[in-house]
């Protein structure tokens, strides 16, 4: 059975005539006809009656009047299911790290708000990169923001956003906060703060990396949170590495600077993780599309 043959049967339900379906339709009378014939062979029912100039609806044109309105409204939701963005709903669900959570989700999410309101928001905290992997492999979220290096994952599709750089950063107060370069000697005499998700680099192919950790593996604190790292270094607690989006509004209001380290050398990557047996949502390719598009202007 063809939709093409119910619209012009409701019309005539509805006006009562050949005619007028035709003309709503911009069809021939003959055409109209014809459709009509067709479905009534197809069913093997008399759908109207024609009496004199009159066209009667029979009891089983009304019967096929319910079910071609029911079609004919699953057939606009199915069409519906690739709308226009702005009409997105359901739910979509991100995992991020806490520093990320802090610096760099804030604008996305009211940015993509604004565009899809009807689309319910989950972010969940990723401890570390491979609890992000994890909850993706899980299917415990649909995408995952983090910054690691740029090595192929097995199952996962990542897009590289932009790079980004660990830096130590102090209080402006700290003895070290005046000097022109810092020796990687003088910052393991001192108390160092690191956040947990540093230990997750350490098996980074950068021999720089890996010689950076091996000066700070006994750090005066190990805070499993970036933010309270960051808020021990502005009370002058010890020096911090931490990533340079998370501290930078800390360091332009004066509350931490940034120490010149020449022999650190950091570079890690802001990414988007997707599972790639996963089938991307409406709601998921409007984020990944919103993030980039950002980046791209930025």
């Amino acid at each position: 059975m063809e939709l093409r043959n119910l619209i012009p049967c409701l019309n005539i339900v509805e006006t009562g005539s050949f005619s007028t379906a035709a003309e709503q339709l911009r069809n021939s009378q003959s055409t109209v006809t014809v459709q009509i014939q067709q479905l009534e062979e197809e069913l093997q029912v008399q759908l109207f009656d024609r009496i004199g100039k009159k066209v009667y609806v029979t009891e089983k044109g009304r019967e096929l009047e319910g079910y071609a309105n029911q079609m004919l409204h699953l057939s606009r939701k199915i069409s519906a299911m690739g709308a226009e963005e702005e009409s997105l709903q359901g739910t979509l669900r991100i995992a991020a790290l806490d520093s990320l959570i802090t610096a760099f989700l804030p604008s996305i999410l009211r940015e993509y708000h604004k565009l899809h309101p009807k689309v319910d928001i989950i972010v969940k905290t990723a401890d570390n990169v491979f609890d992000a992997e994890q909850q993706l492999a899980q299917n415990g979220v649909d995408l995952a923001i983090i910054t690691h290096d740029k090595r192929s994952t097995k199952h996962l599709k990542k897009t590289i956003l932009t790079e980004t750089r660990f830096a130590f950063t102090a209080a402006p107060t700290h003895p070290l906060a005046g000097k022109d370069a810092i020796t990687m000697e003088e910052i393991a005499e001192n108390d160092v703060i690191i956040a947990n998700q540093q230990f997750y680099f350490s098996d980074m192919s950068n021999e720089n990396t890996r010689k950076t950790l091996d000066y700070i593996i006994k750090p005066s604190f190990d805070i499993w949170n970036p933010l309270g790292a960051m808020e021990l270094a502005k009370r002058d607690c010890g020096i911090a590495l931490l990533p340079q989006y998370l501290i930078q509004e800390a360091v332009d209001q004066g509350e931490l600077c940034i120490l010149n380290v020449p022999e650190l050398h950091f570079p890690v990557w802001l990414q988007m993780l997707q599972h790639e047996q996963k089938t991307p949502t409406p709601q998921m390719r409007a984020f990944c599309h919103l993030v980039q598009k950002m980046y791209a202007a930025g």
